[in-house]
């Protein structure tokens, strides 16, 4: 220990007589620390941090398809989950759930609550249990049962203020009176939004046969001990053939089949692949920077020849050396490790500004004591990387050479091919990152270019949810939409105004149908059809283009025959002859109302931008009353958020129970739905560009140093006639060839990673090959700059004077 502190001591003085070298050096450890203890935040509370569900690993979702009508990960309707229940051996428990909105009275204003409609065996299967009170019973999920409720840990706090009394009151949720008789932990919640969770109890209707197709279940179940996911596949496919057998007319033609994923894989979704590839991205920055340090230490230790030399002479083996060397780099690497956690704190809070709901677990991400461990790893690890190589290069030095060389530093050919190694690898890692920036750069700007079919700018989104026992009549639901959409027009500032049961790129409502007049094969299947239920105003609010007929109209009400407006895609795919008009469809979901084709329209991005268009229609929503209503108002100027206040008051004006919920630009909802790509595409940028910087600061450093061992050599170039500009030639050329052996091995080792790149990149190929000579001019003119400026001093040489200082 009175070892150790010596050399800290010692270290700490001989750092302190350099402080442009430690500030050089610390930026850039901190820099790549920072960054990785940041990146790794995020995947520890998204993808390593287990759920606190008891044997998480055990927990899947359970999906039915359609694979024919290509309809993939359905919900289920209730006689199927209740097939579900008993018919596998895979399963140790099943429970099923419905994702819904309540509004909850008797405060000041309303408040939108997210409510679970879950049946009892949730929480066993989950594995969670109440910190306060109890979970309802599956008598409960009885019709005409006391309402009970249970809050989550979330709501709890937010709303009820942690009070432990909570336990017995009753809550008015959309006019009905609850009893609250629980609370969940901490994070347990599921699915991850929910405030409440209430039981599900199915009418008899819902519950009948007759009902198979009425699909609006999710359905989570427990694997038995030691099932793995692909016997519980294996035991489903014969469920679904068991079911296709006993309900032949419900599944027949449509290529049946029942599928499971854990639950971990169904919560993180397609951001797995992408948060582990930018932490080997990071990983990337921080070897650049621990290249850029390594070779500050090589050029610090070989003019530190004669000191070292001295200790030698004094006693010290080579162990001793090494281990004065290695406190020194481990003393910039913990004050580097030190500011970079600071900078991690700062950059964790930005990645979730900027990734803003599209990051599955957010609330689970910030620096705990993972976090800080790792950065402390890290920045230990990295201490020993870049500080053994010159710690061993300099005990292994010529020693009584640099005592007969005096003061000035020495540097061997070994010493120089590392330095200049470290370079190369510094430019080809900072390519590689490059590549990938530039590719996911204009993956980002294809998929923002995208025809989405609407226009966003100047359009406010709000929701409302009518509740069903004040609503049940769908002729005063007609009524509440109409009127509603009528006040909203006659604002002040408002162009036009429309609803639908669902936004562009909320999410999928898929619906079979019958074409009047065309009967399917018998083992035929038509794909779904992407089902809109519209106003009459809503696709001209959204200013989607016409192409046939008509839109929707205030006369395609209840009373009117049906009406209903298709996309291209739709028409072209059933009728390509184009006599689309006047045809006539019906849902499944309606079995007895036809509705006649009245126009055409262009394609919508419904699922999302970097989704294909698919087959959709659009109905009059006053001729199927919507219980949900999602406003689309578009602003005649100025900001559409200046609306806001104008319509909550015109919806309280019509039900004072009616809170206004989820109001944003339109803007934001298009931004938000490919955020995951931004995060993508922001993040390789900065990173790509912190090695660019380090990579050019490595060739600079590398060749002044250069150029300063060689200054006799010079002197002696030009006081033998050498031109100025034969210097710096000579000078650019050592630092191009340091940059184009850096490059090279960096498109060979790109083109060997893009691969990987393809399942997350659109519009562009992993292969495209004006980001990789795009990318690599790019990293050959920053070398050039970063050469030419020590090129430059070179040629400054006064011959004279370089002779006389040797």
């Amino acid at each position: 220990m009175e070892t150790l502190l010596q050399d800290v001591r010692y270290a700490l003085r001989t750092l302190s007589k350099s402080p442009g070298f430690v500030l050089v050096a610390v930026l850039a450890l901190a820099l790549g620390i920072g960054a990785n203890s940041a990146v790794f935040s995020v995947v520890n509370g998204v993808l390593l941090k287990p759920p606190p569900f008891a044997e998480p690993d055990r927990l899947v979702h359970v999906w039915g398809n359609f694979l024919r009508m290509e309809l993939k990960d359905i919900s289920v309707s209730v006689p199927e989950y209740r097939d579900y229940r008993e018919l596998p051996k895979a399963f140790a428990s099943v429970a099923a759930y419905d994702e819904n909105d309540a509004t909850l009275t008797g405060g000041d204003v309303p408040e939108r609550l997210s409510v679970t409609n879950a049946t009892a065996s949730l929480f066993a299967t989950l594995g969670v249990s109440p910190v306060l009170g109890r979970a309802f019973t599956e008598d409960e999920e009885t019709p005409g049962r006391e309402r009970v409720l249970v809050l989550t840990d979330k709501a709890w706090r937010s709303r009820f203020a942690q009070d432990p009394k909570v336990l017995g009151r009753t809550l008015q949720l959309d006019g009905d009176s609850y009893t609250v008789v629980g609370v969940l932990p901490p994070g347990a919640e599921y699915p991850a939004d929910t405030d409440v969770y209430a039981p599900f109890a199915p009418t008899p209707e819902q519950a009948s046969q007759e009902r198979r197709g009425s699909r609006f279940l999710s359905v989570v179940a427990r694997l038995k001990p030691g099932m793995t996911l692909a016997a519980a596949q294996a035991d489903l496919a014969r469920v679904g053939r068991e079911m296709e057998a006993a309900h032949e007319n419900n599944y027949k033609g449509g290529g049946w089949a029942i599928t499971v994923k854990s639950l971990e894989d169904e919560v993180v979704g397609d951001v797995r692949g992408t948060l582990w590839l930018l932490l080997g991205a990071v990983g990337f920055v921080l070897l650049v920077a621990c290249s850029s340090v390594a070779n500050l230490l090589l050029a610090r230790a070989a003019a530190r020849g004669r000191e070292v030399s001295i200790r030698a002479a004094l006693g010290a083996g080579r162990g001793r050396l090494v281990a004065q060397f290695l406190t020194e780099s481990l003393v910039l690497a913990v004050t580097g490790g030190a500011l970079g956690l600071l900078l991690a704190m700062w950059g964790t809070d930005m990645l979730l500004v900027v990734v803003g709901d599209g990051l599955p677990r957010a609330t689970e991400v910030g620096l705990d004591v993972p976090s800080v461990l790792f950065t402390a790893g890290v920045s230990l690890l990295t201490g020993i990387v870049f500080g053994l190589v010159p710690a061993l290069q300099v005990s292994r030095a010529d020693l009584s050479g640099a005592m007969r060389e005096g003061t000035r530093g020495t540097d061997g050919k070994k010493a120089g091919r590392l330095r200049a190694g470290l370079v190369v690898a510094q430019v080809a890692l900072a390519l590689v990152l490059l590549v990938g920036a530039g590719l996911f750069v204009k993956s980002f700007q294809a998929l923002h270019e995208v025809e989405a079919g609407f226009t966003p700018e100047g359009v406010l989104t709000g929701s409302i949810a009518l509740p069903q026992a004040a609503y049940s009549e769908a002729a005063r639901r007609e009524t509440f939409m109409g009127e509603l959409l009528t006040r909203v027009q006659a604002l002040p500032g408002v162009e036009s105004a429309g609803a639908a049961n669902m936004l562009p790129l909320g999410g999928r409502t898929d619906n079979s149908f019958d074409i009047e007049g065309r009967t399917k094969g018998p083992d035929e299947a038509w794909p779904a059809v992407e089902t809109r239920f519209a106003s009459a105003d809503y696709l001209r609010t959204l200013q989607v283009r016409l192409r046939d007929g008509r839109m929707l109209q205030e006369t395609d009400n209840s009373a009117a025959p049906g009406a209903v407006v298709i996309n291209k895609t739709f028409a072209n795919l059933y009728w390509p002859k184009g006599d689309a008009l006047g045809q006539r469809l019906r849902l499944h979901r309606q079995t007895t109302r036809w509705a006649t084709v009245v126009g055409i329209v262009d394609d919508v991005r419904e699922w999302g931008l970097d989704k294909p268009a698919r087959p959709a229609a659009y109905y009059a929503a006053a001729q199927f009353p919507l219980y949900n209503l999602n406003l689309a108002v578009r602003a005649k100027a100025g900001s559409p958020e200046a609306l806001r206040t104008a319509i909550e008051a015109e919806v309280r004006a019509l039900d004072g129970n009616l809170p206004l919920f989820n109001v944003a630009p339109m803007v934001r909802l298009v931004d938000d739905s490919i955020g995951s790509r931004r995060l993508s595409a922001l993040l390789m940028g900065l990173f790509a560009g912190t090695a660019l910087l380090l990579a050019a600061l490595g060739i600079s450093g590398v060749i002044g140093y250069s150029v300063a061992q060689r200054t006799r050599e010079m002197g002696i170039r030009m006081a033998l006639g050498a031109a100025r500009r034969d210097v710096l030639t000579l000078v650019l050329g050592q630092g191009l060839k340091l940059a184009g052996l850096g490059v090279a091995a960096g498109l060979m080792l790109s083109l060997g990673l893009a691969q990987l790149l393809s399942t997350l990149l659109y519009g562009v190929t992993a292969y495209d090959p004006w980001t990789f000579v795009g990318v690599a001019a790019l990293l050959c003119g920053v070398a050039l700059f970063a050469t030419w400026l020590p090129a430059r001093r070179a040629t400054l040489v006064d011959p004279i004077i370089a002779l006389r200082s040797e």
